[in-house]
């Protein structure tokens, strides 16, 4: 599941906000010297609206630019006082940034809203998270990425005539992927590094794979939410994996995301354990859509009746005139998705799904005997679209 919206969820506290209006001048020294834009109202109480004072070109002891003004956006919006709007064409930066340094954008956002730390803490919790210091080479792509966002044209993808050296995917693949939406790289992974990542999943959630009681005696429902280990790490860095969204996306500069994993249960007892298995979309269906891919990694091997991957086949190509028919209060997540065709995608462990986000998917029942776990990757540019409203 796709995670490109949390960043414009604002995290209010109201009460902390009546609490802190008298000390609403060391707010603003402590954000250096931020300028009001407008005013909202809560509870009967004025709440000013504040763009950050802090440059993208700001960097702190890590060196990492616009890093300084991602953790002065994020407390500002702790308070409520961020004008969402003023740094609405920054979401994909902040996006790209938190990926890019490997700590993915919930623990970051989880940390500030809950501890609401100084700057050098924040620097000190990132280099305890990623288990040292980010090394000159990350630091200085991140650097001229962040100058490339402020600075160049975005581009439009997929980028057409690209020489992508040495594919994985073939002419086939690609025609295949072009009519459908949706593609399949064989063996992308091995079945060992899939062991590997499989196992760690496994212990992360305190159960037997070889145990069916004990894969149902816990709080567990669908989403692994273990986001760091080198088994996982070791499967979002495979070439392969790689190679495949470079064809897709039409470009080599691409970073990968720190997502999720998943442990889809059988069904036991009549009971349907297989999360969220209604077909839907990940992301914002206001039009323009901007192009955009998701990809899975199967961990164990998985048939149809296993909780496979479904989607509907072909659905990026017609997807506009389809809202178009809709009339004006017409939820188009409501709808009878089911009656659009969705088929299975069925793969062995290794196997890797790459999908274009246009597509309704989703995760079959699991009416097998083992659990479907799957590895959520995503590679993209850091200056991919994202639509400005969310529908």
């Amino acid at each position: 599941m796709e995670l490109d919206v949390f960043l414009n969820t604002p995290f209010i506290d109201s009460n902390y906000l009546v609490n802190q209006l008298c000390y609403f001048g060391f707010i603003m020294s402590m954000l250096h010297a931020t300028t009001a834009k407008n005013y909202d109202y809560l509870g009967g109480y004025v709440i000013a609206k504040f763009e950050s004072g802090i440059s993208s070109m700001e960097a702190g002891e890590l060196g990492v630019l616009h890093l300084r003004r991602y953790w002065a956006k994020r407390l500002l919006e702790v308070e409520g006082r961020l004008d969402q709007e003023s740094v609405r064409d920054e979401y994909g930066l902040d996006f790209t940034l938190m990926q890019g340094l490997g700590l993915g954008i919930v623990e970051p956002s989880e940390y500030l809203f809950q501890q609401r730390p100084d700057y050098d803490a924040f620097e000190r919790w990132i280099v305890q998270k990623l288990g040292g210091v980010p090394d000159y080479a990350l630091v200085d792509r991140l650097n001229k990425m962040v100058m490339r966002y402020l600075e160049q044209p975005h581009r439009s993808y997929p980028i057409e005539g690209e020489d992508i050296q040495e594919p994985v995917l073939s002419a086939a693949d690609m025609a295949f992927w072009q009519e459908n939406g949706y593609v399949v790289l064989r063996n992308a992974v091995s079945a060992e590094d899939c062991r590997e990542a499989e196992l760690a999943i496994w212990d992360f959630l305190g159960m037997d794979r070889q145990n069916p009681d004990s894969w149902y005696d816990r709080s567990h429902s669908f989403w692994v939410s273990l986001l760091r280990h080198q088994a996982l790490d070791k499967n979002r860095a495979a070439p392969r994996i790689r190679k495949a969204f470079e064809q897709v996306w039409g470009t080599g500069d691409l970073w990968a995301t720190v997502d999720r994993s998943s442990l889809n249960r059988p069904e036991r007892g009549g009971i349907d354990m297989s999360g969220p298995s209604r077909l839907h979309w990940d992301v914002s269906l206001a039009l323009p859509m901007p192009f955009g891919v998701q990809g899975l990694l199967y961990l164990s091997d998985t048939s149809a009746e296993q909780g496979a991957f479904r989607c509907v086949p072909g659905f990026h190509r017609r997807i506009e005139q389809w809202l178009g028919e809709l009339a004006p209060e017409q939820n188009p997540r409501e709808q009878d998705l089911e009656s659009l065709g969705p088929v299975s995608v069925t793969g062995s462990a290794g196997d890797f799904v790459l999908w274009h986000h246009a597509l309704p998917h989703g995760s079959n029942r699991n009416l097998a005997h083992y659990p479907r776990v799957v590895q959520y990757i995503k590679l993209f540019p850091h200056d991919y679209g994202i639509h400005p409203t969310w529908k």
